[in-house]
C-alpha cells in the first residue's frame, strides 16, 4: 500500500517538473512571437510608409493600435504570456527568477533573429509575402496549449485530508446553516448588495486594482511596455535618419538581443541566489535603460550606436524579468493572473493614446531626436514607483506609532 503510494507520488513529482519546464518553453515561444510581431512590423515601417504613400505617424500609430487591440482584447499573443507567467509564479516556489529569465529570453532571441529574417523576407517576397510568412509562424503558438495539461486526479487527490469521524461528535451542519440563514435575514439589502458587488469584483479581478502595491509594480510595467514597443517600432527608421543602412540597424538590434540573453539569465540566477537585492537592481536597470534612450539623439557614431543599443535592450529586458519577481513579491502568486491582465489593459490604453506621437514629431521636425528624448523621460518615470513604495514604508511606522 505504502509502496504504491510512494510510486504514485514519484510519478506526480516527475510530471510536475516536466509541466513546469513545458511552461517555461511556452513562455519562451510567446515572447519570441511578440517581438517578431512588433519588431517585424517596425522593420517594415519604411516600406509600408512608401507603399501606402502616407505619413510616418499614421503607419506608426497603426502598428501601435495593433498592439493595443491585442492587449485590450486579450487574444493570442496577449493571453498566452499572461497565463503562463502566472502559472510560473505558482509552480516555481524556488528558482523562479531563473525560470522567468529563461522564458523571457525568447524576446531576446526574437530580437536577434527577426531583423535579418524580416529584411530577407522583404527583399525576397515583398511586404505582403513577409506578413504572410510571419503570420504563419505565429500559428506555432497554438502548440503551447497542447503541451500544458490540467492537474491529474492523483495529484488533486493528494491534497485531500481525511476528516476525523468521532461517534460522540454530533454533526454541526444544520446548526451552522441555521445561523447563516438567520444572519442573512438580519442583514440589510444594502449590505447584501455590497457583499455581492465585492464578490463579483473579486471574481473578475477588479479587487487587485484597489491595492496600492499593484500600482507600484504596474507603473514599472506600463512605462516599460510602452517604451519598448515604441523603440522597436521606430528604431529602424530612426537609424535611417542618422544615415545608417537598414543592415546596420539590424546589426544594432542583433547585438542588443545578444546582450539581453546574457544579462537576463545571469541576473535571474543571481537574484535567486540572493546575491543582489531586488529593488536596487530594478532602480539600476531603469536608470540604464532611460539614460541609453535619452542620449540617443546625440549619438551618430556606429560603435556608440551599437553600445547604447546593447545597454538599452539588455537593461529593459532584465527589467521585464525583475518586474515579474517584484509583482509576485508584492501581490503573491494568487493575484498574478489578474494583475498581469490589468497591466496589459492599461498599457494598451497608453499605446492607443500616445503611439502616434514619435512618428508625428518626426513628420513635424524631420528628426526622431525629441521623440526619443520624451520616450526616455517616460521610461524614467518608472523610478517614481520605487519612490512610492519607499514613502509608503516610511509612513507605516508613523501610523502604527
Amino acid at each position: 500500500m505504502y509502496n504504491r503510494r510512494y510510486f504514485i507520488m514519484g510519478r506526480i513529482q516527475t510530471g510536475r517538473s516536466h509541466q513546469d519546464w513545458y511552461a517555461v518553453l511556452c513562455l519562451f515561444v510567446s515572447y519570441l512571437s511578440w517581438v517578431w510581431l512588433i519588431k517585424g512590423l517596425g522593420v517594415m515601417l519604411p516600406t509600408l510608409q512608401e507603399q501606402f504613400a502616407t505619413q510616418t505617424w499614421r503607419v506608426g500609430w497603426m502598428l501601435s493600435i495593433i498592439t493595443a487591440v491585442i492587449c485590450f482584447t486579450g487574444t493570442a499573443l496577449s493571453v498566452v504570456p499572461i497565463l503562463i507567467r502566472a502559472l510560473l509564479g505558482r509552480r516555481f516556489t524556488t528558482n523562479y527568477g531563473t525560470a522567468v529569465g529563461i522564458g523571457t529570453a525568447g524576446g531576446a532571441v526574437g530580437m536577434i533573429t527577426v531583423g535579418p529574417f524580416t529584411q530577407l523576407l522583404l527583399d525576397t517576397y515583398g511586404w505582403r509575402g513577409a506578413l504572410l510568412i510571419l503570420g504563419g509562424l505565429f500559428m506555432h503558438l497554438g502548440v503551447c496549449g497542447a503541451l500544458l495539461r490540467s492537474a491529474s486526479s492523483d495529484e488533486t487527490n493528494d491534497s485531500y485530508q481525511l476528516v476525523s469521524t468521532d461517534a460522540n461528535e454530533e454533526p454541526q451542519v444544520g446548526l451552522s446553516s441555521a445561523e447563516e440563514t438567520g444572519n442573512l435575514k438580519k442583514s440589510s439589502r444594502l449590505s447584501a448588495f455590497k457583499d455581492a458587488l465585492s464578490a463579483q469584483m473579486k471574481h473578475f479581478g477588479f479587487s487587485v486594482c484597489f491595492k496600492f502595491s499593484f500600482w507600484i509594480t504596474a507603473v514599472i510595467f506600463i512605462c516599460r511596455r510602452f517604451v519598448v514597443d515604441q523603440w522597436m517600432i521606430y528604431f529602424i527608421s530612426q537609424a535611417g535618419v542618422k544615415d545608417f543602412s537598414p543592415y546596420d540597424a539590424v546589426t544594432f538590434t542583433t547585438a542588443g538581443g545578444v546582450g539581453n540573453v546574457v544579462t537576463k539569465i545571469l541576473l535571474g540566477v543571481i537574484v535567486d541566489k540572493g546575491l543582489l537585492k531586488l529593488r536596487p537592481v530594478i532602480a539600476l536597470m531603469i536608470t540604464l535603460s532611460s539614460s541609453a534612450i535619452l542620449i540617443t539623439p546625440w549619438i551618430n557614431s556606429y560603435w556608440l550606436m551599437m553600445v547604447t543599443t546593447v545597454v538599452y535592450f539588455s537593461s529593459q529586458g532584465t527589467l521585464a524579468l525583475l518586474n515579474d519577481l517584484y509583482t509576485r513579491e508584492l501581490l503573491g502568486p494568487d493575484l498574478l493572473t489578474c494583475a498581469f491582465a490589468w497591466m496589459d489593459l492599461a498599457s494598451a490604453i497608453l499605446s492607443f493614446s500616445l503611439g502616434f506621437f514619435p512618428g508625428w514629431m518626426y513628420d513635424q521636425t524631420g528628426s526622431f531626436d525629441w521623440a526619443f528624448f520624451i520616450i526616455g523621460c517616460i521610461s524614467a518615470l518608472s523610478l517614481t514607483a520605487l519612490l512610492m513604495e519607499w514613502v509608503q514604508a516610511r509612513c507605516k511606522p508613523k501610523q502604527t506609532a
